[in-house]
């Protein structure tokens, strides 16, 4: 059987990665997900290009930084690029927009293997926290064990779906490393800077998810544990993979420092 690989954004083909079947479709969410309620993820954005198209997903992390996977955004021009915070909703005239600065794609982002798959977005104007926009904290110690997790995003609800315009979530569960690279040895490799996750085919992150947030929802407050990365399309049954944010938490905190 031919395996499909892609990675989960909607303007992949730009980035030199592997695609033996994509479609580019502005309407993709989270695959067997439930809508999110107002203010439920305030740290989560939309990044928009080409005017007002969503592309992936991202996370607030510092007043005037975003982290979103590099497969997004390697290649393109701060300018191309608008972050879009406080609303759950895509088409929400009052949630708030943000220019882009600057982009930073970490310096070994291996596009033909998808790893190091990280970028950090500066914003123009920092943001003003509220019920609706928040920063959310980075995980920073490896954790290499099975255990609950979420996800959200607004990509493809199937594939191919149909147009979401609300926020979508799943309650997901984290493999093992060992076991994660064995499920996927004979398609394509995952690194320890990768981590995955599974629960049922038919539940998982699709199309326009790419560089949202995997968080840990068990603390007193939720931490960002990963971003969307590459799977195979869509929730059949093959382990999604996202970047490990513990692996780039030095890189990521002495940039947004610097």
């Amino acid at each position: 059987m031919k395996a499909i690989i892609i990675v989960l954004s909607l303007l992949g083909l730009s980035t030199g990665a592997r695609f033996e079947d994509f479609e580019i479709n502005s309407g993709w969410r989270v695959v067997g997900g439930s809508t999110a309620k107002p203010g439920q993820f305030p740290f989560i954005i939309s990044l928009r290009a080409g005017g007002n198209s969503h592309i992936c997903g991202g996370s607030i992390i510092a007043k005037d930084w975003v982290v979103t996977a590099a497969h997004c955004v390697a290649g393109g021009q701060p300018p191309a690029y608008t972050v879009v915070a406080g609303s759950n909703q895509l088409d929400s005239p009052n949630a708030t927009r943000i220019a882009v600065q600057k982009i930073i794609v970490h310096p070994d982002w291996n596009p033909s293997l998808i790893t190091n798959d990280v970028a950090l977005l500066k914003l123009a104007t920092p943001i003003r926290e509220s019920e609706f926009i928040q920063i959310i904290s980075l995980e920073s110690q490896n954790v290499d064990a099975v255990r609950n997790c979420t996800l959200i995003g607004w990509g493809r609800t199937s594939y191919p779906g149909s147009i979401p315009n609300d926020l979508q979530f799943l309650d997901l569960v984290s493999l093992p490393f060992t076991e994660c690279k064995d499920r996927w040895a004979s398609i394509n490799p995952v690194y320890p800077t990768e981590i995955c996750t599974f629960t049922k085919s038919g539940e998982g992150a699709c199309h326009g998810d790419s560089g949202g947030p995997l968080i840990d929802e068990t603390k007193k407050n939720p931490v960002l544990i990963a971003l969307v990365s590459w799977g195979s399309p869509c929730a059949r049954g093959m382990p999604d993979v996202y970047t490990r944010v513990s692996s780039f938490y030095q890189w990521i905190t002495k940039t947004i420092t610097n």
